[in-house]
C-alpha cells in the first residue's frame, strides 16, 4: 500500500528543544511550590477557624445550660414567692414601682399595668395617719433596713402589714432601688390587742382588789386592835391562873390575826405599786443585830439559838431603805424560826464583789437547821400563799405571803434572792442588795490586844459556839471548842487559857459548875456566862459576890462588839492573860457594855406632871383603851369623835390646858390629816401643839405620810402602854416645830 503523499496534512508531535528543558522545569517547580504553600496556608486558616468554631460551640452550649439553670431558678423563686404569701415590691429613687409580685396585685386589687412606673402608697382606714411617700433616709445608715407596721385597706378589708424595707445597691455600692416586703400580721396584732386589754383589765381588777383589801384590812384591824388592847388591860389586873391563860390565849390569837392582816395589806400595796423606797444612811450591822434581838425571845421559847455573824468588811454606813431591809430580815428570820424545831438560826452579813468605789453589794444570809424543802417546793417557794406543802400549811400559822413580799421588795431594790435547801437538813436564804456607801468607814474594829488570848467555848450549842469562835477569832484570839467537863480539863491541861465562856445551863451540865471547875483547874482564868433575857433573876447569883462563878455576862443573841468589849475588859482588868501587862484601848471604838437585861415590869407612872391629852378617835373601844392607859398614868383626857370635834376642842381651849393631841387618821366627816392641817393653820399658840398620829398602818411610807402631814410623831395601834409612856415623855412640855411661827405670832399679839 502506498504511504501518504508528500505534503498531506496529519498529526504532528510537538517538538521540544532540549536546550529549553531546564527553564521549563524551574517554572514548573516554582508553580508547584507556590501551590503547595497556598494550600498549606489555607489549611492552617481552616484549622484555626475550626478551633474557633469549636470554642464558640462550647460557649453556646454553656450559655444554653446557664440559661436553663437561670430559668429553673427563676421558676423556683417565683413558686417560692407565690407560696410564701408576702407582698414584695421594688421602687426606684423617685418612689416609682419597678416590680410587684402577684401577692401585691391580689392584696391591693391592682394590676401591674396600673402601678408599674408610678408611685404607690396603700390607702389607710379612716382616722389612721397616712405614711409619707418615701422613706429613704433611714436606709442611708447601717443596718440599712427599716421595719414598721401599718394598717392598710386591702381587698379583704383593713389589715395590718408588717413592712421591711432595705436598700438595693449596684456593684459600686450606689443606692439604686428600695425593696419592700410586707407580711400580713393582723392575727398577731389582734392577739396583742387582746392581751393588752386583758392586762389592763387585770390591772384594774388588781387595783380594785388592793383597795378592797386595804379597806377591809382597816375595818378588821380597828376592832382587832381594840381586842388586843383591852386584853392587855385585862392582863394588867389581878387574874386567877386559868383566867390569865385564857386572856393570854386571846391576846396571842389576836396578834397572830393582826400579823396576817398586816401581811395582806402590805402585799396589796406592793402589788399595786404604791410602795416607794427611801434612801437614807443606816448601819447594816445594827439592823441585823436588832432583828436578831427582836426575834430571839420567840426562838428561846422553842429552845432554839439565834446567832449573828458580821464580816469586818461591811461598811458601817450605807444608803438604803432601812425599814424595808429590816422587814426582809424579819420575814426570812421569822420564817426560819417558825419552821425550825431544833438547833437554831444564823443571821450573817457580809460584803461581796469588788470593794472599790462608792457602792457595795450587801449579802444577807439566813441559815436554819429546820425542816428544809425538796426541789419541787423550791420552785414555788416565792409564790403567793405558798408553803412547802399542805401539811406544813396546817401545822404552821401564816398567810404564805412573807416570802412573796420579800421577793418583791428585793426586786424593787435591784437585788436578787436565792435559796438552797434539802429536806430534813435546813435552808439557806441569800439576799444580794446593791447599795451606796454613805461615808468611808471601817467594819468591826480589830483588837490587837486579843492576839495571843486563848478562849475556851463550851460547844453544847454548836451554832452559838461557832458564832462566838468566829467573832473572837476575827479579833486575833485563839479559840477552842470544848464539848463537856472532860474536854475542858484536857484543854486546860494542854495549855493555859485566858477565858472560858459557857451558857448558864445546857446539855453539858450546869454552867456554874463548869465555870467553877475551870477556875479550880486554872485559877487565873476569866469566866463569862451567856444569859437569855428572861434569865434576869439569876444574874446576881451568877456574877455578884466573892463566890460568884462568873466574872461577867453576855446577853444572847451576843453582839460581836459586846463580846470583844467583854474580852478586852477582862484583859485590861487583869482577870485574864498577862496580868499587869500595859495595854491601851480606845473604848469609844467598841460598843459599850452589853445591853442590860430587862427589869421586871413595874406599874406605869406618869413621866412628868400629869398632862391634858386630847384623844381624837372615832372607835369607842379604841378610845376607851387609850383613855384607860392615860388615866392609869395620872393624865387627864378629853375625847373627840372626829376631826371637826378635835378642832373645836382645841379652839375652845382658851386657857391652854391641852398639852398634846393623839390624832386618829381615819375618822368620819374629817380625817386626822385635814384636822392636823387646820390646827396648824390656827393663828394661836395652839398651832404649835404636839400632834401624835394614831395609825394602824405599820408600813414605813404610811408613817412617813404622818410626818409629812405636819404631825410630830406616831403610835401604832393597838397602843402599847410602854410606847405611849415613852411618847408622852418625849413631847411633854415641848412645842411642835410645825406650828412654831403661828404660836410665836400669837404670843407677840
Amino acid at each position: 500500500m502506498p504511504g501518504p503523499a508528500a505534503g498531506s496534512r496529519g498529526t504532528r508531535m510537538p517538538v521540544f528543544a532540549f536546550d529549553q528543558m531546564p527553564l521549563f522545569l524551574l517554572g514548573l517547580a516554582v508553580a508547584l511550590f507556590l501551590g503547595v504553600e497556598a494550600w498549606r496556608r489555607a489549611s492552617a486558616r481552616a484549622a484555626a477557624h475550626l478551633a474557633e468554631i469549636e470554642v464558640l460551640q462550647a460557649r453556646i452550649e454553656t450559655l444554653r445550660d446557664e440559661k436553663w439553670e437561670i430559668a429553673e431558678r427563676e421558676a423556683r423563686l417565683a413558686d417560692l414567692l407565690r407560696a410564701q404569701g408576702d407582698v414584695i415590691i421594688r421602687k426606684d429613687l423617685q418612689a416609682r414601682l419597678t416590680y410587684v409580685n402577684d401577692v401585691f396585685c391580689d392584696t391591693f386589687g391592682k394590676s401591674r399595668a396600673e402601678v408599674i412606673g408610678r408611685p404607690f402608697l396603700p390607702d389607710v382606714p379612716e382616722g389612721d395617719a397616712p405614711r409619707m411617700l418615701a422613706s429613704f433616709a433611714g436606709l442611708a445608715t447601717p443596718p440599712h433596713r427599716i421595719r414598721f407596721d401599718e394598717r392598710v385597706v386591702t381587698t379583704r378589708g383593713p389589715r395590718w402589714i408588717a413592712w421591711e424595707e432595705f436598700a438595693i445597691r449596684d456593684d459600686d455600692g450606689k443606692l439604686v432601688e428600695i425593696q419592700s416586703v410586707g407580711r400580713d400580721v393582723t392575727d398577731r396584732k389582734l392577739a396583742e390587742e387582746k392581751r393588752a386589754e386583758a392586762l389592763r383589765e387585770a390591772k384594774e381588777a388588781n387595783r380594785a382588789k388592793s383597795l378592797f383589801l386595804a379597806a377591809m384590812s382597816h375595818e378588821i384591824r380597828t376592832p382587832m386592835n381594840g381586842v388586843i388592847g383591852m386584853t392587855q388591860l385585862l392582863l394588867d389586873t389581878k387574874l386567877a391562873p386559868a383566867q390569865r391563860s385564857y386572856a393570854e390565849a386571846v391576846r396571842a390569837s389576836g396578834q397572830a390575826l393582826l400579823a396576817i392582816i398586816n401581811d395582806i395589806l402590805d402585799y396589796s400595796k406592793i402589788e399595786a405599786g404604791k410602795v416607794t423606797l427611801d434612801e437614807a444612811p443606816f448601819d447594816p450591822r445594827h439592823v441585823l443585830e436588832s432583828v436578831a434581838e427582836l426575834l430571839a425571845p420567840r426562838a428561846f421559847d422553842k429552845g432554839l439559838e439565834v446567832v449573828t455573824d458580821i464580816s469586818a468588811s461591811v461598811p458601817t454606813r450605807l444608803l438604803g431603805d432601812e425599814p424595808r431591809i429590816r422587814q426582809i430580815l424579819i420575814n426570812l428570820a421569822g420564817n426560819a424560826i417558825k419552821f425550825t424545831g431544833a438547833g437554831g438560826v444564823a443571821l450573817r452579813l457580809s460584803r461581796t464583789g469588788a470593794h472599790a468605789g462608792d457602792r457595795a453589794e450587801l449579802l444577807l444570809e439566813i441559815e436554819d437547821t429546820g425542816i428544809g424543802m425538796d426541789k419541787t417546793s423550791l420552785e414555788h417557794i416565792f409564790d403567793e400563799f405558798a408553803q412547802a406543802d399542805q401539811s406544813h400549811a396546817r401545822q404552821y400559822e401564816g398567810t404564805g405571803l412573807g416570802l412573796a413580799i420579800t421577793r418583791r421588795l428585793v426586786d424593787a431594790m435591784g437585788g436578787r434572792i436565792e435559796v438552797e435547801s434539802e429536806r430534813g437538813k435546813g435552808s439557806v436564804f441569800r439576799v444580794h442588795l446593791p447599795l451606796k456607801i454613805a461615808e468611808p468607814a471601817a467594819g468591826i474594829a480589830s483588837f490587837s490586844a486579843l492576839e495571843g488570848m486563848r478562849v475556851l467555848i463550851l460547844n453544847d450549842r454548836p451554832l452559838l459556839a461557832a458564832g462566838l469562835a468566829r467573832a473572837a477569832g476575827a479579833a486575833g484570839a485563839e479559840t477552842h471548842l470544848v464539848a463537856d467537863a472532860a474536854a475542858l480539863a484536857r484543854a486546860l491541861a494542854a495549855a493555859p487559857a485566858d477565858v472560858f465562856i459557857c451558857p448558864a445551863d445546857g446539855a453539858a451540865g450546869e454552867g456554874a459548875a463548869l465555870a467553877a471547875e475551870a477556875r479550880r483547874l486554872h485559877p487565873g482564868i476569866g469566866t463569862l456566862v451567856l444569859l437569855r433575857p428572861q434569865d434576869r433573876d439569876r444574874l446576881d447569883a451568877l456574877t455578884q459576890g466573892g463566890d460568884a462563878p462568873f466574872d461577867g455576862y453576855l446577853v444572847r443573841p451576843v453582839r460581836a462588839a459586846s463580846l470583844l468589849g467583854r474580852l478586852t475588859d477582862l484583859r485590861v482588868r487583869g482577870w485574864a492573860g498577862d496580868i499587869g501587862a500595859p495595854y491601851a484601848h480606845d473604848f469609844a471604838a467598841v460598843e459599850p457594855e452589853a445591853p442590860p437585861l430587862p427589869k421586871p415590869k413595874e406599874k406605869m407612872t406618869a413621866p412628868i406632871l400629869p398632862l391634858c391629852v386630847l384623844v381624837a378617835e372615832d372607835n369607842e373601844i379604841n378610845a376607851l383603851l387609850t383613855r384607860t392607859l392615860l388615866e392609869h398614868t395620872g393624865h387627864s383626857v378629853r375625847l373627840a369623835r372626829n376631826g371637826v370635834e378635835a378642832i373645836a376642842a382645841v379652839e375652845a381651849d382658851a386657857a391652854g390646858e391641852i398639852d398634846l393631841v393623839l390624832m386618829d387618821l381615819h375618822m368620819p366627816g374629817m380625817d386626822g390629816f385635814e384636822a392636823t392641817a387646820r390646827i396648824r393653820a390656827l393663828d394661836t399658840a395652839h398651832a404649835a401643839l404636839p400632834i401624835v398620829a394614831l395609825t394602824a398602818n405599820a408600813m414605813a411610807e404610811d408613817r412617813q405620810a404622818c410626818l409629812d402631814a405636819a404631825m410630830d410623831d406616831y403610835l401604832s395601834k393597838p397602843v402599847a402602854a410602854d410606847a405611849l409612856t415613852t411618847t408622852l415623855a418625849q413631847w411633854a412640855g415641848r412645842r411642835s416645830a410645825h406650828g412654831t411661827r403661828a404660836g410665836e405670832k400669837a404670843n407677840l399679839a
